[in-house]
């Protein structure tokens, strides 16, 4: 089975290497990575994933613990 991630990061480094990370996983496949919960919301029902890491302490717009 495979497990789908998503990732809200606004650091882009960070949000790069967790996507290579999580793509170098056997069983995990990054479906989206995003600079914004409001970015990752918009596209939700495209990508549907199983799982969301999101950074809690985002700047500006909604937080992670909000989103």
């Amino acid at each position: 089975m495979m497990i789908s991630v998503a990732i809200v990061e606004d650091a882009a480094g960070v949000r790069e290497s967790l996507a290579m990370l999580v793509d170098g996983t056997d069983d995990c496949r990054c479906v989206g990575h995003y600079e914004s919960v409001e970015l990752f919301l918009s596209m939700l029902k495209d990508i549907e994933p199983d799982v969301v890491l999101m950074d809690i302490n985002l700047p500006g717009g909604l937080s992670g613990i909000e989103g």
